[in-house]
């Protein structure tokens, strides 16, 4: 289940973060991994017009978040982030926390991700969401970002 989050939630959601993206960076090491994000630009997040997090909880335990952009009655959201606590990865959680994202914005039509090429459970994970890639950018050696979409209602 996806619960709104606010900025009293950040201490407990960074720590998640942290976890769900530690492999990643000691994968790639690039600059912009959720897994070195500080406390202080987390919580700036919250702050920005648009940007919602979700806490994503399972009996009573958050086991994940999940970071959106969408303005007000937009037709297009900016799927941001989302990461699952290790410890509870393989169990369906990410999966049915996209599916409730989208039924939280009936306005949206299409969604937008980007994830690690180089990463193909995560391009997987994706793609049997619907979501189909759209362009590709280098972000550094080793490692490219691929953009993906999914329309909503085709």
């Amino acid at each position: 289940m996806l619960v709104a989050a606010t900025l009293s939630d950040a201490e407990e959601l960074l720590p998640i973060q942290h976890r769900a993206f530690a492999a990643l960076y000691e994968t790639y090491r690039d600059q912009y991994n959720p897994a070195i994000e500080s406390l202080a630009y987390f919580q700036s997040r919250f702050a920005r017009p648009n940007c919602q997090y979700y806490r994503i909880v399972e009996e009573g335990r958050t086991v994940g978040l999940v970071r959106t952009t969408v303005a007000e009655h937009a037709d297009q959201g900016w799927m941001g982030l989302i990461g699952i606590d290790p410890a509870y990865r393989g169990k369906g959680f990410g999966h049915q926390a996209m599916l409730d994202l989208e039924s939280l914005y009936p306005t949206v039509r299409r969604w937008v991700l980007c994830t690690v090429l180089q990463e193909p459970r995560l391009v997987a994970f994706y793609e049997h969401l619907g979501y189909k890639a759209i362009k590709t950018e280098p972000e550094q050696e080793g490692m490219d970002m691929v953009y993906m979409e999914k329309w909503i209602g085709e």
